[in-house]
């Protein structure tokens, strides 16, 4: 046989058989099959999708409480809100929110009153329109931007110098240590039913009566115990209502 000349593809050698013939043989080339390349985020079948949406909780978001404004004013004081006298010696009650304005009265000290009106600045100091709801309405002075005279912040009831009405719980405030005294029937001659400490509670449930230029008042303890006191003297409360 003749020698393959060329760089092409050769034709197949034939292979000797039984019968003394020849058969080509080829020579088949097999690519292998392609493989599949690995998603970068691979996609779950649908059941485990359903699955994952079961188990997945739900986040409801949370509403924070609105926040409260605080009142922009000294002492937190606000129009229709009760306010606190703090000034030692009370506060003047004038017609308009001015030192030379009329005056009308007196808060005394630890008195409660509601604001009505205000703020008013004027000859350097912070003026409020209040009322005690007992028939004296005007404006005060609240700041004069260093000391504060009135204030929102009410604390605890305190005594106030002020006359007792019916239905106040008063405090006994007699002085130097001295008792008080609650008597059957009201007046200096009524018969004596207990004496009571400095600082007791009472709740002013009758009068008054006026007798020997005193005011008497029906007064109960939480205890029970009941009968007639002195609201005070010339010089000297004995019974101060609370507020």
């Amino acid at each position: 046989m003749g020698m393959l000349t060329g760089c092409g593809s050769f034709a197949p050698r034939p292979q000797p058989t039984l019968g003394g013939s020849t058969r080509a043989t080829a020579t088949a080339t097999v690519s292998p099959p392609p493989v599949a390349q690995p998603s970068s985020t691979p996609t779950p079948p649908p059941a485990v999708q359903a699955l994952y949406l079961t188990l997945t909780p739900t986040v409801t978001p949370t509403t924070l409480p609105p926040t409260a404004t605080p009142s922009p004013y000294p002492g937190l004081i606000q129009i229709g809100k009760p306010a606190r006298v703090i000034a030692r010696t009370g506060l003047n009650v004038r017609e308009e929110p001015s030192p030379n304005a009329k005056r009308l009265g007196n808060f005394p000290p630890n008195a409660v009153v509601v604001v009505t009106d205000g703020p008013v600045e004027a000859e350097g100091y912070l003026w409020w329109r209040a009322d005690n709801q007992f028939g004296l309405t005007g404006w005060v002075a609240g700041s004069d931007g260093e000391d504060l005279w009135l204030t929102g912040e009410l604390g605890d009831k305190r005594p106030v110098n002020r006359p007792v009405r019916l239905g106040d719980v008063v405090m006994v405030t007699t002085a130097n240590g001295r008792n008080l005294s609650i008597r059957y029937e009201p007046g200096v001659h009524g018969l004596l039913k207990k004496r009571v400490v400095a600082g007791t509670h009472l709740q002013v449930i009758d009068g008054p009566v006026i007798l020997d230029n005193v005011r008497w008042w029906k007064v109960q303890r939480a205890d029970g115990l009941t009968g007639w006191a002195a609201e005070g003297g010339k010089r000297e409360r004995w019974l101060s209502p609370l507020e």
